[in-house]
């Protein structure tokens, strides 16, 4: 069965250049600052649903795995080692990276706990997976909920989760939280001149990182 293509496949680089935007560029840099202070150094990463590459690019020799071929184009320009994949199936073998990323991406799969299991498949036995994630019911979170019931091209088919969906996800998946780190501590009305970053899970955030590491390791 042919997949149907995605807003994230045929309108990529209008999904890219939103980061571009004064908006855009002020989430962006809030979201890469929680998620690279949870990043360790060393060791090969692969991005699960790496889209244009914003963030996979900040690691230098990155894998990304994609189901839009669009997205992925803008991020092999970026310099990411793409692959056409979905994040339910990976194309790589046991223990092969050290750190996973999944930024915003649950939210969009067909199966979230399939692709955990499957990160955690390919995670090294002493690695981590990182996983961003934009809280159901946050003030975030409604927003964008919002734009999904008003049939936006690129949330129209988004399934956000809870910071506690997440946590029990991971649980089932074989593994268990390392740490957190939240931002976009103040509601989209509230403007983000201030781009704190703060350790632990803030209730109400708008962004919220969470390293997972093997239930076996450590």
């Amino acid at each position: 069965m042919t997949r149907r293509k995605s807003a994230f496949d045929t309108m990529a680089e209008k999904y890219d250049a939103w980061y571009d935007s004064d908006e855009g560029r002020l989430l962006y840099d809030s979201e890469a600052g929680c998620v690279r202070g949870l990043v360790p150094e060393g060791g090969p990463l692969l991005e699960v649903g790496v889209g244009t590459g914003r963030f996979a690019s900040l690691f230098p020799g990155a894998f990304g795995v994609d189901p839009a071929r669009g997205a992925l184009a803008l991020a092999a320009l970026r310099g990411v080692r793409v692959v056409e994949a979905r994040g339910e199936a990976l194309p790589f073998r046991d223990e092969s990276f050290a750190v996973v990323l999944i930024i915003a991406t649950l939210g969009f799969v067909d199966d979230p706990l399939e692709a955990l299991r499957e990160a955690e498949r390919v995670l090294e036995k002493d690695g981590s997976i990182v996983v961003g994630l934009i809280p159901a019911d946050s003030p975030w979170g409604r927003l964008y909920r919002g734009k999904k019931e008003e049939g936006h091209p690129f949330y129209g088919d988004s399934n956000l989760l809870a910071f506690e969906d997440l946590v029990g996800l991971l649980n089932g998946a074989g593994l268990r939280v390392a740490g957190v780190r939240s931002t976009l501590l103040h509601g989209p009305e509230e403007g983000q001149e201030r781009r704190e970053v703060a350790e632990g899970y803030v209730e109400g955030a708008g962004f919220v990182c969470v390293e997972a590491v093997k239930k076996c390791s450590g």
